[in-house]
């Protein structure tokens, strides 16, 4: 087949990982058998169906529980629950658990979609291409603000005990800081992503769309990972460690004190060091080198490796923030027994009707047969 030795990749496509077209025309010009190509590109396939089954299994997991979980943290703190709940302090949980659902039920479908599909299957708009890059953006950066800024008020309250707390109108015009600079920091996947089109003029595939980042420099998206690793990783654990080892230090001799106190706030600065460190490594890495550091296959399952540690937190973030904070698993435990009770009465109305139904076909059946026995012993007398 001539098609493939005759492709030449353009020159002004800067692809990732997201749209890796520039790798797969090169690779095609030495590949043995050009009708896998063909057939994986018609299928839109990266990975056999055994890893992508594999793949599917463990992120859906992680979307399950972690929607789950971040919704009972914004239940408990919704209008519906007690009031007493919304507290500045818990408002700002309740913003984390918002952007890790998001995290889980928006960016992490999209993030599987690109890493599972060889081209984009979505409708062919700039618009969607650049909102999809900039959601899953916005939803991390937003989830690791809200860890900073959680450490940040936890470390004002207790070792700054006297001076006065932040306040609910305080709390939310924090909040809109941290979705604008989510918004500001995630704004260059916006600006330089865009949908490109490679014809291709087989039968079945006439053109094959990419959505594909066009930085405007040399390494831009090289120099944007390094940005993303220091905001969005090294100045959060930082910020992270520092406040959890004052916390620390201010409780430590306190009577009150429990013992998971501690175990609570390594666990947190831990969780967080460990989920994200492997996908902001991977990206520094990917991005700074040349040449493509793994072949197609293993590249998605690294990454996807890498993406699922990272997706973690989100999962993670409910337990610690919420479960092993009282208020919150006492609010947890209300709202479950709440349901469990209401699954106790509609069992028990169904338990009473069958019951009720049982006794009337009961004496529907007593009726008949007393009316039976009326008319046998009247027709009787009268015969």
């Amino acid at each position: 087949m001539p098609y493939y030795n005759e492709m030449t990749p353009d020159s002004s496509m800067n692809l990732t990982l997201n749209g890796s077209a520039r790798w797969l025309i090169e690779a095609s010009r030495e590949i043995e058998n050009p009708n896998n190509l063909l057939e994986k590109f018609s299928l839109n396939r990266k990975v056999d169906d055994p890893t992508q089954a594999l793949l599917l299994t463990f992120y859906g997991i992680l979307v399950v529980i972690g929607g789950v979980g971040n919704a009972l943290v914004v239940i408990s703190v919704s209008v519906v629950r007690k009031p007493v709940m919304r507290t500045a302090r818990n408002m700002f949980i309740v913003n984390l658990a918002v952007s890790d659902a998001l995290v889980c039920c928006v960016g992490t479908p999209l993030t599987l979609m690109e890493l599972l599909t060889k081209h984009w299957p979505l409708p062919r708009w700039p618009s969607l291409c650049k909102a999809c890059g900039a959601i899953q953006a916005i939803s991390i950066f937003v989830s690791t603000i809200s860890i900073t800024a959680i450490a940040l008020d936890r470390y004002q309250l207790i070792v700054y005990p006297t001076r006065p707390g932040l306040q609910t109108m305080g709390a939310l015009i924090t909040m809109f800081f941290i979705w604008a600079t989510a918004f500001a920091l995630a704004s260059p996947l916006y600006i330089f992503r865009t949908i490109k089109t490679h014809t291709v003029g087989l039968i079945g595939i006439d053109s094959l769309h990419f959505c594909i980042e066009e930085w405007p420099i040399e390494k831009g998206r090289a120099i944007y990972s390094l940005f993303s690793l220091i905001f969005q990783y090294l100045l959060p654990v930082l910020v992270v460690v520092i406040a959890h080892v004052q916390i620390h230090r201010r409780l430590r001799g306190r009577r009150r004190t429990t013992r998971k106190t501690p175990a609570i706030l390594i666990a947190i600065a831990v969780t967080y060091v460990i989920s994200w460190l492997p996908l902001n490594v991977f990206n520094l890495v990917a991005d700074f080198s040349t040449e493509a550091i793994l072949d197609e296959k293993t590249l998605t399952i690294t990454y996807a490796i890498c993406h699922m540690f990272g997706m973690s937190s989100a999962v993670s973030n409910p337990l610690l923030y919420g479960w092993l904070n009282d208020n919150f698993r006492k609010e947890f435990e209300e709202i479950l027994c709440c349901c469990r009770k209401k699954g106790h009465i509609k069992q028990n109305l169904r338990i009473k009707s069958r019951k009720m139904d049982t006794e009337l076909t009961a004496l529907a059946q007593l009726e008949h047969t007393v009316t039976a026995n009326t008319k046998t012993s009247q027709c009787s007398q009268i015969f």
